[in-house]
């Protein structure tokens, strides 16, 4: 590998005189960078020779990339409007107890349950408080 970088002149200057250094010692690894020197040199050096056919690349279909912005658009609409439905239903909740009645609290288990009507409980009693009539 290093040894095909330097032919196309990659290596940085340390990394020349480490390759020099290991090829100083092993004689194997020096064969083969000969040969592959004079192989490339070969290669690089022979005349091109002309195409039978033309090379032809096949572009893309932009089919797929279509379906792809069909199906993103579409989740950004569904999401969307399902913001849109919980940010309308913030500004018109009712806070009030009545607007809890009929609602069923599901604990996962007993534990929960008596803990929650334990605070319940503890908590002081309210009065039921009549503005009347002229207040607004």
């Amino acid at each position: 590998m290093q040894v095909s970088l330097q032919l196309d002149d990659e290596l940085s200057q340390l990394e020349r005189r480490m390759l020099d250094a290991h090829l100083q010692r092993c004689a194997e690894c020096r064969a083969y960078a000969a040969d592959l020197t004079t192989f490339t040199h070969q290669l690089r050096s022979a005349p091109l020779e002309p195409l039978r056919r033309p090379v032809v690349v096949a572009r893309p279909r932009r089919l797929a990339f279509a379906r792809l912005q069909a199906g993103v658009a579409a989740a950004i609409a569904i999401v969307a409007v399902g913001v849109a439905s919980q940010t309308s239903q913030w500004g018109q909740s009712d806070t009030t107890p009545s607007s809890f009645e009929g609602t069923v609290a599901q604990f996962p288990t007993r534990t929960e349950l008596d803990r929650e009507l334990a605070i319940f409980e503890s908590l002081p009693a309210r009065r039921t408080v009549s503005l009347g009539s002229n207040f607004f």
